[in-house]
């Protein structure tokens, strides 16, 4: 059975790539900052060690790094769509010293469901996202991917930005 999974996550990772490019960048027009939420970090392995405090502190350094503005949560409330960063990793146990991960990160934003009788829904809605899923020996492979999906953010917000 295991032997099936890597074949089967590998496949899902091109059918997620592929729809991850069916968004819009437009949605990251005029976004002069965002928040941040690190979901925990999810291992099902004994021996694979990967804090969410140490994922929260590397996001945070990579952000300021990349120069991407961490808005404060005042700004955050006030900020339309109130947009923040959502990243998520998973690890499992595959076999050996081999770990299947994914890293999800998503920009998120409030939305404004309308409904019938003025009943008004509001919903956090993925706008914005990339994934990646494969194999890693080491924490420091998922905070290197981690780092990759940041880079890509950083340059299509500022590329969206710039004009």
């Amino acid at each position: 059975m295991k032997r099936f999974i890597v074949p089967l996550l590998l496949l899902l990772s091109l059918v997620s790539e592929a729809a991850a490019g069916e968004y819009s960048k437009s949605v990251l027009v005029n976004l002069r900052g965002v928040g941040l939420e690190v979901r925990p970090v999810n291992i099902q392995a004994e021996e694979f060690e990967l804090k969410t405090e140490t994922v929260e502190a590397h996001v945070l350094a990579q952000l300021k790094e990349l120069d991407v503005r961490l808005l404060t949560d005042i700004e955050l409330d006030v900020m339309p769509g109130q947009p923040y960063l959502e990243v998520s990793i998973d690890v499992i146990h595959a076999q050996g010293p081999s770990h299947i991960y994914s890293v999800r990160l998503e920009l998120k934003e409030m939305a404004q469901l309308e409904r019938p009788r003025d009943s008004i829904v509001m919903m956090a809605l993925t706008t914005w996202q990339q994934q990646s899923l494969g194999i890693a020996n080491r924490p420091e492979t998922i905070l290197s991917i981690l780092e990759k999906l940041l880079q890509r953010f950083s340059m299509e917000m500022k590329e969206m930005n710039a004009k």
